[in-house]
């Protein structure tokens, strides 16, 4: 059985290309001849909408978090900061210096926010 890639319309057959053994940016994969390699650019988008997707849970507790502070009139400015430290985590100069998959990957949620 044949295997295909498929970036972009682009279908070419698997085993004339060497294919990244990391798939998580599968997304990001562009054909550089016989050689599939990560478009950064476009990893670095993924890895930002991943990392929203790690934080969710974190804001949707902090928003309970702080609308008790706001009952309780003390603690909401303190909550409202890291709520906007987990917002600003996806313009982490960092990311737009990875200059490799796997740097990328490193650069975590509990890295980024030094937890």
């Amino acid at each position: 059985m044949t295997t295909y890639i498929n970036i972009d319309g682009d279908v070419r057959d698997a085993s004339s290309l060497t294919v990244p053994a990391d798939r998580t940016f599968r997304g990001a994969w562009a054909f550089n001849e016989a050689v599939i390699e990560v478009d950064m650019a476009k990893a670095r988008n993924i890895h930002k909408d991943n990392l929203r997707a790690e934080r969710k849970p974190r804001l949707e507790a902090l928003d309970v978090d702080y609308m008790k502070a706001l009952e309780a009139g003390s603690g909401a400015a303190e909550i409202a900061a890291q709520k906007e430290t987990l917002r600003d985590v996806t313009d982490d100069s960092r990311i737009e210096s990875a200059e490799n998959p796997d740097a990328l990957k490193a650069l975590d949620l509990t890295t980024l926010l030094g937890d």
